[in-house]
């Protein structure tokens, strides 16, 4: 199995990532699917999480806290909408209040306040390739406009998010 690879493109929208991982396409799931799971690798790196829910079912909630060594908690969510194990989830991320409300970003522009996000696995070989997409979901001409000009932001950031995870799958 070749070392773990990582595409992206710039299609405008959706943003989409490609990344093959050095397990189990069960393996995997579980890691997407597990709060206690979840806690160790998703979110930017630098930052720590903390699961404050999962109901990970249609219509559920995966409700958590970033928390970087200054400053305050950033919440964010997931409202899934489609689960089909083990081969895809859909979602609608977006920033969140402490009670899973849905707020703006935390810095400035016109981010989109929820974006949809597919993942797929396909497993091969004892390694599993997950593609991710996200597209802006009820956005404005101005939210989409802005979401599209953070497609090397986003890259780094779900570039990263997965480098937690294949740590996280290894460890």
């Amino acid at each position: 199995m070749p070392k773990s690879t990582t595409a992206y493109t710039t299609a405008n929208p959706p943003f989409k990532l490609t990344r093959v991982v050095e397990a189990p396409r069960a393996r995997v799931w579980k890691a997407w699917t597990d709060a206690s799971e979840l806690q160790h690798w998703w979110g930017p790196k630098g930052c720590k999480l903390t699961v404050e829910s999962l109901d990970f079912r249609e219509g559920g909630f995966f409700h958590y806290a970033m928390q970087y060594s200054a400053g305050s908690a950033m919440w964010g969510r997931f409202n899934y909408r489609e689960i089909a194990a083990p081969d895809r989830i859909v979602w609608l991320n977006s920033f969140a209040n402490d009670r899973c409300g849905i707020v703006r970003a935390p810095f400035p522009g016109d981010l989109p306040l929820e974006i949809q996000n597919t993942v797929t696995f396909s497993g091969h070989d004892g390694g599993t390739t997950i593609a991710l997409q996200a597209t802006p979901f009820g956005a404005s001409d101005a939210e989409n406009a802005f979401f599209s000009a953070m497609f090397a932001g986003l890259a780094q950031g779900y570039g990263g998010t997965l480098d937690q995870l294949e740590a996280h799958l290894r460890g």
